[in-house]
This record gives structure tokens, sequence and C-alpha cells, in this order.
């Protein structure tokens, strides 16, 4: 069950988070969906780099066919935003995501 209001983004992408660690990609995926819609939605540009950076480093994590390019997409989202918007510590993690993605 979606949540709804101030505390979405946060939830979903902690959520996200979980289900990432306990290996359940699909609902981890769906997750941060919901995130970055609610994000995008409220504009909040901190929160969707954040999501980014977590849903990338999922993909990256998870390797199934096509899961690269996805998470290489959503790593370099997260990086162009952070580094836009002055979000030093996204930014470098991306960075770094980016580059053991490319190792």
């Amino acid at each position: 069950m979606p949540c709804t209001g101030r505390a979405a983004n946060p939830v979903s992408h902690q959520l996200g988070g979980l289900a990432t660690v306990l290996g359940r990609y699909d609902q981890a995926d769906a997750y941060f969906d919901l995130a970055v819609v609610f994000s995008d939605r409220v504009g909040a540009k901190f929160f969707a780099a954040r999501t980014h950076l977590s849903w990338g480093k999922m993909f990256a994590e998870c390797r199934a066919t096509g899961d690269t390019e996805k998470a290489r997409d959503l790593l370099t989202k997260a990086h162009t935003a952070a580094a836009a918007n002055g979000y030093g510590m996204v930014e470098r993690r991306a960075a770094d995501a980016l580059q053991l993605l490319n190792a």
C-alpha cells in the first residue's frame, strides 16, 4: 500500500532501500519509482537525486539483463542533478558508483 502526503518520499525511498537489502528487487524498483514520482510532483530535487542514486545502485547490484544500462542512466541522473544543485555527497557517491559500474 503506497503512502501519501509529505512523508511518502522518505518512506518509499527507505522501503526501496530495505527491499534492496532483502533482495526483493521488484519491490525496491516499485518503491523507488514511487519516491521519484512524488519528488518530481512536489519539486523535491534533492530527494529525487538521492532516490536516483539508490535506485541506480540497486540495479547495479541486481545485474539482470538490461540492469547495467538502467543503473548507468539513473546514476547519471543522480550525478547531473547533484552537480547542478550542489548536493556534494550525492554527487560523489554517484560518481563512485558509476566508476564501479564501468570497471
